[in-house]
């Protein structure tokens, strides 16, 4: 299974022939995907997003990766396999890859004895004789997990989400995975101005408009490529290895998000930030705020989010940033598969650690994983300097305040939880909403596809806050002084 992904993914270097896993952080309602990139494994791509719930008001967005191995159930038999047979059998291949119960009773587990039977009546004993009826085998599974955001999507409501391009410009960017301070394309959009100018998969960007790009995350790169539609943005690119030729293309932005950011100077040196949504152009907009208003006398800031329902998460990690030493954990993911959007490697078993309470202890319960969610720590010398200076340039460490309510979720609770345990700002409101979860959406062979809940979000702290939230240090605000105090008085989270 080739990953599909989008300009914030993060790619995974995979062992040869087996499925590359990329990183997406994208909300259902701007569900992201670039074209598939095509593999020999059982399913053709992979996007990651926590969706959007009508009827539990959960917009909400968060980030998923899957590295799915086969097991030994059925290897043998599956090249005999019907192509209606075939997409039942892919659908459980990944449930019993990645799935994580974290919406029903975890203490369970997940019973893996039944989900084998169910692929021996439906996949070898009594196959699907037509599509239609193969389909209906994958939703009856699927309904068994008893899990709210699992769900199976029709070829022609799948191909929705195969339109969406993030960059305006057609490209779905990644760190590359041979070397981290270096982003390139991982694939494009059919038809987008970056497809027609030329630009290859695998190409490495070097500049934006002018402006070197190594050591930037893919995130601040594609930030960057955005911009007001109908405007031209130029990338310098180099194709092949470190002496490839470089090549310059003047691209066409098509449309793109709007700024997210409103700001305003209260008082005297009050700046005062309200962020409506986490897309694209959050952590750029944030940033040009805090100077804008440090401008004209700013000295402390308040970070409204109230009403934000979330949107890209690593837009919320990536203004967890402006705000955080260099060092400091924003969260932790956790599941079979450990998904989270970072380059480092500090996987732990979570099972085994009781304190954490998410563990996985039911009968033939995988282990789970825990992956820290922060900056890099494994650059070079030179490219971390590199880095450095980019994350440095916008650092706030004026005093800051984070306004929430019930209806911030997701992404806002990401970036309101590492401010908060990392003892950098006061939460004032209500209790946030309490999204954590982590989807991911993978594409079958015939174009139709399953979403999937893969794990969960948990704070530096090791808060769950999924149907819990996040419970504010205040209920109305108390002045600067006093956010002080109670700051004075917090203590770091442990590493």
């Amino acid at each position: 299974m080739a990953a599909m992904s989008a300009a914030v993914a993060v790619a995974v270097a995979s062992a040869s022939g087996a499925p590359s896993p990329y990183s997406l952080l994208n909300s259902w309602n701007s569900a992201a995907t670039p074209p598939t990139i095509t593999s020999n494994t059982l399913a053709k791509g992979l996007v990651a997003y926590a969706e959007e719930e009508e009827e539990e008001r959960d917009t909400a967005s968060d980030v998923g990766k899957s590295n799915p191995k086969k097991t030994s159930v059925g290897d043998n038999d599956n090249e005999q396999l019907s192509p209606d047979a075939l997409v039942v059998d892919e659908v459980w291949q990944l449930v019993s890859d990645t799935f994580l119960p974290v919406r029903n009773d975890i203490s369970v587990g997940f019973d893996r004895e039944a989900w084998n039977a169910l692929r021996e009546e439906s996949v070898v004993k009594n196959p699907p004789k037509s599509r239609q009826e193969a389909y209906e085998y994958v939703r009856g599974m699927l309904s068994t997990l008893n899990d709210p955001f699992t769900r199976f999507v029709a070829p022609k409501d799948f191909q929705e989400l195969l339109k969406y391009d993030i960059s305006g410009v057609g490209l779905n960017i990644a760190e590359m995975p041979d070397n981290t301070s270096e982003v390139g394309v991982l694939g494009l959009v059919a038809e987008s101005a970056g497809a027609k100018a030329g630009i290859k998969q695998g190409d490495v960007i070097l500049s934006v408009d002018g402006v070197e790009v190594n050591g930037m995350s893919a995130f601040q790169v594609t930030s960057m490529i955005q911009g007001e539609g109908n405007t031209t943005v130029d990338l310098k690119v180099r194709r092949g290895e470190k002496d490839g030729k470089e090549k310059l293309f003047a691209l066409k932005r098509a449309a793109g998000p709007k700024n997210p950011v409103k700001s305003r100077l209260e008082g005297k040196s009050t700046g005062y930030i309200r962020l409506t949504e986490f897309n694209a152009l959050a952590e750029k907009d944030v940033a040009e705020a805090i100077e804008e208003l440090r401008g004209i006398g700013a000295k402390e800031f308040i970070l409204d989010l109230r009403d934000n329902p979330g949107g890209l998460v690593q837009a919320g990690v990536e203004i967890a940033k402006l705000f955080l030493p260099q060092d400091a954990t924003i969260a932790y993911t956790e599941g079979r598969v450990v998904a989270g959007g970072v380059k480092e490697d500090t996987d732990v078993d979570a099972t085994v650690n009781a304190r954490l309470g998410l563990q996985n202890t039911g009968a033939d319960a995988a282990p789970t994983k825990l992956k820290r969610v922060g900056d890099i720590s494994s650059f070079s010398s030179s490219d971390k300097e590199n880095s450095d200076a980019v994350s440095n340039k916008q650092k706030v460490t004026e005093p800051l305040v984070v306004l929430v309510n019930s209806r911030s979720a997701s992404a806002s609770e990401i970036l309101t939880g590492s401010l908060k345990d990392n003892c950098r700002a006061t939460v004032v409101g209500s209790k946030t909403y309490g999204k954590g979860l982590i989807q991911s959406v993978y594409e079958l062979s015939d174009g139709s596809g399953v979403v999937l809940t893969v794990g969960r979000y948990v704070t530096p702290k090791f808060v769950d806050i999924d149907r819990t939230g996040i419970t504010p240090d205040f209920a109305m605000f108390p002045g600067f002084e006093v956010s002080k105090k109670s700051l004075d008085a917090c203590e770091l989270p442990k590493r």
